[in-house]
């Protein structure tokens, strides 16, 4: 089974938005990574989509929770600074049933970068390189309960 994490993908500037920054949507760039996302996972067997509830998150993972007709599940475990309740949550999940389908969880770039490095501590490999780039994909690969590896992916974005 794998786990995927999606970062949100490009928003509106935070320096510039005058509003509540949970509230800073995507900008057009990040609208059309939004799309391709949908687009990397369509030959993907989906089981459940977990978001923060960041707007930018939303929309980011909105297209493949549509393709899918999954509703989005919103998450206080993704949103910004929450990393431990973020590893609990992909630790419950890696310790469900076992099932070809994979759960999806939008969150953000300090987010994922720390759940990376503490899965990686913990005896995660990551045979090829490691990035976080706004709208890129983490795909998890465990077995037994316990998360193996861990590949990076963005080129399908560019």
């Amino acid at each position: 089974m794998k786990i995927f994490i999606v970062r949100h993908a490009s928003a509106v500037e935070r320096f510039s938005w005058d509003g509540d920054d949970t509230d800073r949507p995507l900008d057009e760039e990040g609208s059309n990574q939004s799309l391709m996302i949908a687009k990397y996972f369509s030959d993907t067997e989906i089981s459940s989509i977990f978001c923060s509830a960041a707007v930018r998150c939303q929309q980011t993972i909105w297209p493949t929770a549509h393709q899918f007709g999954i509703q989005i599940e919103l998450s206080n475990s993704l949103s910004e600074g929450s990393t431990s309740q973020t590893s609990d949550l992909v630790e419950k999940l890696a310790q469900g049933e076992i099932s070809d389908a994979s759960p999806i969880l939008c969150s953000h770039g300090d987010v994922i970068s720390e759940l990376i490095r503490s899965l990686t501590l913990k005896g995660m490999s990551t045979p090829k390189r490691k990035g976080f780039a706004k709208a890129s994909v983490w795909e998890l690969s465990f077995s037994n309960g316990t998360i193996e590896s861990g590949l990076y992916h963005d080129s399908h974005l560019r």
